[in-house]
């Protein structure tokens, strides 16, 4: 069973984790300059600002006895990891 404390710090981690998750997606956007050659650059960037934001979510949900999105995460990166 989670206390109130456990699931008031992990939102205020989904909080943060997406703020930085808002940012690293804000700068791909800058440095993309709309070519073809560009856009994997781009994507990849996407997806890492998405993975590292999934692993903050799912090590916050662990620290706080909580469930976190695993199998979005495999979908994400093919890992559960």
């Amino acid at each position: 069973m989670t206390t109130s404390a456990q699931e008031v710090a992990h939102k205020a981690n989904i909080i943060a984790s997406e703020g930085a998750r808002q940012a690293a997606l804000g700068a791909a956007k800058a440095a993309y300059n709309g070519t073809p050659a560009a856009w994997p650059t781009y994507d990849a960037a996407v997806k890492a600002a998405d993975a590292a934001h999934l692993r903050a979510v799912i090590a916050s949900a662990a620290a706080n006895g909580l469930d976190g999105p695993r199998q979005t995460l495999k979908e994400l990166t093919g890992s559960y990891a």
